[in-house]
């Protein structure tokens, strides 16, 4: 049964904030996986433009000019949705990358951030049909559970036609955690997505957060002292996967591989856990203005 937390402002988060031991040795990301996410960032950029969600079968672009990888590559949608749970609006795409043999799932982040953040509420639903001892936040997994069998489908029929091309779930914000949620169920279901987020939430509890990080399959990205990675709060029972791929320079700045550090533990307190002035800009800026769109 879903039990609903109190509702927090902004300065109410704020004051959450826990101080943490000093940041993990950096270690840099090779190259490869920088360019890995740099791509899917743009991918999960695509999720905002109104253009991507209206008209299946077109191929994906960003109006604000955010996505030119996705751009530059031969792609097309194959299944828009635009559904609506009672904690929100679930919305996004699966495309074709001919390109680059993918089949891409993005998940739209919140467009009215600020409300969102202030309406989050912090209580768990029983998971354990994804595993055993782990609890979601109650809204994230109604919300996935709104385009599930749906997308699902789309995605079994996409495997058949698209053999041997990589299945990736993405999204920023709100949609990284749809993307971290829905990446769990797919993999348990045998479909194997590799995901990626970049300001995801918290989604779940320990046992949830350590079942994610076993799997292998997650990519997170935070970025400097973002605020939505912090919420809800650990305080409370939720946790992170990890590792942590945490964005270390700050907004409007190419990112390169020496400025992100790779921080290893579940609920690790450093990274941007440990940041103590939560910012809402720094949300905005994942290896580009990734809700240019919005």
């Amino acid at each position: 049964m879903l039990l609903f937390g109190r509702l927090w402002s902004i300065a109410a988060l704020a004051a959450l904030t826990v101080a943490a031991p000093s940041r993990s040795v950096p270690r840099d990301v090779s190259a490869d996986v920088l360019g890995q996410l740099t791509l899917f960032s743009q991918w999960a950029a695509a999720s905002y433009c109104t253009n991507n969600s209206n008209s299946t079968g077109d191929g994906v672009s960003c109006e604000q000019g955010n996505c030119p990888l996705v751009e530059s590559a031969d792609t097309t949608t194959l299944y828009e949705f635009d559904e609506t749970s009672s904690y929100g609006d679930v919305a996004g795409f699966l495309a074709v990358d001919k390109t680059n043999k993918l089949l891409v799932v993005s998940f739209r982040g919140s467009r009215t951030l600020s409300n969102w953040i202030a309406n989050i509420n912090f209580g768990f639903t029983d998971a354990s049909s994804i595993c055993s001892g782990c609890e979601a936040h109650g809204g994230f997994l109604e919300a996935w559970e709104a385009v599930a069998a749906d997308l699902t489908s789309k995605i079994k029929a996409a495997k058949a036609t698209y053999s041997g091309y990589t299945l990736v779930v993405t999204g920023h914000s709100y949609g990284g955690a749809l993307a971290t949620l829905g990446g769990i169920v797919l993999r348990n279901g045998g479909y194997e997505p590799s995901v990626y987020t970049y300001g995801q939430p918290r989604v779940g509890n320990k046992a949830l957060a350590q079942y994610i990080t076993d799997q292998g399959s997650l990519w997170r990205v935070t970025h400097t002292d973002d605020l939505v990675p912090k919420v809800p709060p650990a305080t409370v029972g939720f946790s992170h996967a990890s590792p942590e791929y945490w964005i270390t320079s700050g907004d409007n700045t190419t990112v390169t591989s020496s400025d992100i550090d790779v921080i290893v533990g579940v609920g690790s307190k450093s990274g941007n856990a440990g940041t103590l002035n939560p910012d809402t800009a720094a949300h905005n800026w994942y290896l580009g203005h990734i809700d240019a769109c919005k």
